[in-house]
């Protein structure tokens, strides 16, 4: 796994307690066997702006998408992050409003964590700061990846045992999660956002709940997505081949369920296939899908 640390220290690396932390996070990762880089702030030539500008900065972001971990590293300053690591953030708008654009977050599914070197309540702030930045951006943020260090100077921090404790845990969970994100092909798998308008294979056949005092088979709602009604599910549908596929469209048409609730059950179906990787059997549940909707229309012209 590759990591990469954005230090927003105020002050020189060889005087910065933020630093000192970097560089211990940093052989964290080493001695399990990843890869980390630190990138001091203060060091780059760069614009304060909220758009993307050929400086220091746009070389520190692209390098961003090429790792499996970004981690941003702060003093406390008057109670929120220092004002290098705020100036990255703002830079980093560009990618939200390219995401919004092209409906993909090239961040998504990197996994996220920060250091925060100071006393005080501050560290809470920015926290939570970081974090929804982070979320926005699509990253995910594993459990106990912050460390907030209160030990200062070099020398005291190398020592301190709680800061190595916190360190030992950050390191871990951040390379575990960011394999298991790239394992499970989360990134492939999940939404990217949100969709205001949702592919029609999303909407059709939509969930209308069931009101109280409703009865359980009443065609005023739906069951499929609930276990309301759990003698109406469809058994044995499937999706490992074509074949499968075909017997499965069989067990709906034969199912004896509503017009909606087939419509649901094939939509379900075609979207497992298509997370799977399966476009045969997929395609096979979209064409009893367009039939149905077919049949869909002609009822509604008939009214």
């Amino acid at each position: 796994m590759k990591f990469l640390i954005c230090n927003g220290s105020l002050t020189p690396n060889e005087e910065s307690n933020t630093y000192t932390l970097c560089e211990m996070v940093k052989k964290g990762f080493e001695k399990i066997g990843d890869e980390c880089e630190i990138v001091t702030i203060r060091d780059l030539n760069y614009t304060n702006s909220t758009k993307d500008i050929d400086d220091d900065i746009r070389p520190l972001i692209m390098k961003m998408f090429k790792m499996d971990g970004i981690i941003f590293a702060t003093p406390i300053w008057w109670g929120v992050q220092s004002s290098h690591t705020q100036a990255l953030i703002e830079r980093m708008d560009a990618i939200d409003d390219w995401t919004i654009e092209n409906k993909f977050k090239p961040l998504y599914c990197k996994v996220f964590g920060d250091i925060v070197s100071g006393s005080g309540d501050g560290f809470q702030h920015i926290h939570g700061n970081l974090y929804n930045f982070a979320s926005m951006l699509g990253m995910t943020v594993p459990p106990s990846c912050n460390i907030e260090s209160a030990a200062q100077g070099r020398d005291n921090i190398l020592k301190d045992e709680e800061t190595i404790g916190m360190i030992k845990t950050f390191v871990t969970n951040m390379s575990v999660w960011a394999k298991a994100l790239k394992d499970q092909k989360v990134k492939e798998k999940a939404r990217h956002g949100v969709a205001y308008n949702l592919p029609e294979s999303i909407t059709e056949g939509k969930r209308i709940p069931r009101k109280k005092g409703q009865k359980a088979k009443s065609k005023k709602h739906s069951d499929l997505y609930t276990d309301e009604d759990p003698k109406g599910t469809i058994h044995g549908l499937g999706f490992k081949d074509e074949a499968a596929a075909r017997s499965s469209v069989a067990k709906i048409r034969k199912s004896g369920r509503s017009h909606a609730h087939k419509i649901q059950a094939a939509v379900a179906m075609e979207q497992r296939a298509k997370a799977a990787g399966k476009s045969g059997p997929a395609a096979i549940y979209r064409k009893f899908i367009n039939s149905m909707k077919k049949k869909t229309k002609a009822k509604n012209k008939k009214k």
